[in-house]
């Protein structure tokens, strides 16, 4: 057997607080995520994703990011899901000049999620 039999690619998911579940135990299903190693990092809102922070995340080992954002619409903060979308498509833009693959980061849009959800998601 090689050694990528075992592999489980490395998922960071960026949230906003507002777009999951009160009770969601996001940390317990992402721990039982099958096939899959699943980071869930908490965010106050997805405008405050930055383009450095995502670059870093890829750079210490990453496989890939998934921002989760509340709907255009639904936005505490008015404007904070769609500076987020920007900000992807711009991380997206540069990984894709340098050839490293701008599928790496996704966003994705949801009110209420339940942590299972959000995993899915990843």
């Amino acid at each position: 057997m090689s050694d990528n039999a075992n592999y489980e690619p490395e998922i960071v998911v960026l949230y906003c607080q507002r777009c999951v579940q009160q009770d969601a135990d996001v940390e317990a299903e992402a721990d039982h995520a099958s096939g899959l190693s699943i980071q869930p990092v908490m965010m106050p809102c997805s405008s405050k994703i930055e383009v450095s922070y995502i670059l870093q995340v890829l750079e210490r080992g990453a496989d890939a990011v998934e921002v989760v954002a509340c709907p255009p619409d639904g936005c505490q903060f008015l404007v904070g899901s769609v500076r987020a979308e920007k900000r992807i498509d711009y991380v997206r833009g540069l990984l894709d000049e340098i050839h490293v693959g701008a599928e790496r980061v996704g966003i994705s849009r949801g009110p209420g999620l339940s942590a299972k959800d959000l995993v899915e998601l990843a």
